[in-house]
């Protein structure tokens, strides 16, 4: 399992589900097995930051989901709480503007684009590297708003 195989997943449940509707596939995700080359963890100089049951930042965002504006279905990647996603690869295309749908897709739209804010540039997960370099720069911030 890679994260390059998200795609080809999302587009397979996508069609699924809109081939058998009546089996109400309200919410589907998938995670991003240990196992994968492409799975990465905090490191551990973050350990001190964890606050209560969770931590006080993002963790990797590897878990997909299917997310719908409208009639519109993409899938983005999240964290494992969804607190934190990424953007979202559509797989179908914009309503018409004239359509019936259109405004309710602006309005779900503007829902989801508003929920990415930690992970803003990314449409997948990104490097561990690039990860990290983003959460130390988050914790010095946090370190030096919160003391």
């Amino acid at each position: 399992q890679h994260i390059s195989d998200a795609p080809d997943i999302a587009m397979a449940v996508n069609s699924f589900k809109k081939q058998r509707p009546s089996l109400l596939i309200e919410s589907w995700h998938a995670s991003l097995s240990e196992d994968s080359p492409d799975w990465y963890g905090l490191d551990d100089e973050f350990d001190e930051y964890y606050v209560g049951d969770g931590a006080a930042f993002p963790s990797p965002p590897l878990h997909v989901c299917l997310v719908a504006a409208g009639s519109r279905v993409g899938y983005r990647w999240e964290t494992f709480d969804g607190d934190h996603p990424c953007k979202v690869n559509w797989l179908d295309p914009e309503p018409d503007r004239e359509s019936s749908d259109y405004e309710k897709y602006i309005k779900e739209l503007r829902v989801i684009e508003r929920q990415v804010r930690f992970f803003q540039g990314f449409q997948q997960p990104p490097s561990e590297e690039a990860f990290n370099v983003r959460l130390r720069n988050f914790v010095d911030e946090y370190v030096s708003i919160e003391y």
